[in-house]
């Protein structure tokens, strides 16, 4: 077993080989898979193990290729914290599901019990978990059954209450003491509502879709594990940004769309009020020409032409309602009349 490392609220986990006839280099494969997968877990960073190979022990500050002789790893040895025995258990589950391999397991947990068992099986492991929660301080049994709900869940659904409740009762924990793990349980928010809001706040920052991607969206899958916020909701409020900024998108590209729409259009309609005042003009023009009295050159003919224009009355009129009408700038229309006479000043030579 390993040395006692000095804990005391923690328990001690032994694993070792019954596989007389499997390769040894399979074995030490395994071996190292689990000690990998512990360490995995959250707050286990740090574990220090031992390993066993043959009738020696081997420091885990050593790699694998400096064993005595080389002798490969027959299984480990590690101590953790109490409130750590469920999860620990439940990944050495998944681990002997995957390896099929038959091995000793002891469990010792303070002052005195020890928990031993031989198999290849992971139903007969799991039998382990509920004698081994009945060693273990109330408080404990039932912070680690509030946290697997909310792991699963973010928080108490009326079926996680009513076991919770029972829990409570059966390990004798008072009411008060109950709301308290289940505060501590539940994180820094207390419901999920709140978990959601302040999610959705931190999601804000990501302003494209691209950035969802990434060391961006790592960081909001820390911040979930913090926030005891489970992988499928952080999911569901990923999925629901991305479609905000699809929409943003969608909706900015659609006003953009509209206004080159609109402004196309006001185009036309300016095109077509110069077009419509040029003829008009034209036409006053022409009414009020007289040959005879053509100027010697295209200015004189410009100021001829307008000053009789303006005489009539009548013609003033018309070409006073023509501007207004059409809505044009005193530019344009200066610019248009003086086309339309330098036309005609050309047209007249040839008449």
């Amino acid at each position: 077993m390993v040395e006692n490392l000095g804990l005391t609220n923690g328990f001690k986990l032994s694993i070792k080989s019954l596989e007389s006839g499997l390769d040894p280099k399979v074995i030490h494969a395994a071996v190292q898979v689990l000690r990998s997968s512990i360490s995995a877990l959250s707050e286990l960073e740090q574990t220090p193990f031992s390993f066993s190979y043959g009738s020696q022990r081997h420091a885990d500050n050593l790699p694998a290729a400096q064993t005595p002789g080389g002798t490969l790893y027959t299984g480990l040895q590690f101590e953790v914290p109490l409130d750590k025995l469920t999860v620990v258990l439940r990944c050495l589950g998944d681990w002997l599901e995957r390896t099929k391999q038959k091995n000793l397991y002891a469990i010792e947990i303070p002052p005195t019990y020890t928990l031993t068992l031989q198999t290849d099986q992971v139903k007969e492991l799991a039998q382990l978990l509920p004698l081994a929660e009945t060693l273990l301080p109330p408080q404990e049994i039932y912070l680690a059954k509030a946290e697997t709900y909310i792991a699963a869940f973010g928080d108490f659904t009326p079926a996680a209450r009513a076991n919770l409740a029972i829990i409570c009762h059966r390990v004798g924990l008072s009411v008060e003491e109950a709301n308290d793990l289940n505060a501590q349980s539940m994180g820094p928010f207390k419901t999920l509502a709140e978990k959601y809001q302040h999610f959705r706040k931190e999601l804000l920052v990501c302003k494209q879709e691209s950035a969802l991607d990434g060391d961006f969206w790592q960081v909001m899958q820390d911040k979930a594990v913090t926030m005891s916020l489970p992988e499928a909701d952080a999911q569901f409020l990923k999925a629901e940004r991305l479609q905000t900024l699809r929409t943003e998108v969608s909706q900015a590209l659609h006003r953009a769309e509209s206004a080159d729409a609109v402004e196309r259009q006001r185009h036309r309609e300016q095109q077509q009020r110069l077009i419509n005042y040029r003829q008009t003009f034209a036409e006053l023009a022409i009414d009020t020409l007289n040959l005879d009295d053509l100027g010697p050159d295209a200015a004189a003919f410009h100021q001829g032409t307008m000053a009789k224009l303006s005489a009539a009355e009548f013609n003033r009129g018309r070409l006073t309602q023509a501007r207004e009408f059409y809505h044009l700038s005193q530019t344009e229309v200066d610019a248009l009349e003086q086309a339309v006479l330098c036309e005609l000043y050309l047209l007249s030579g040839l008449l």
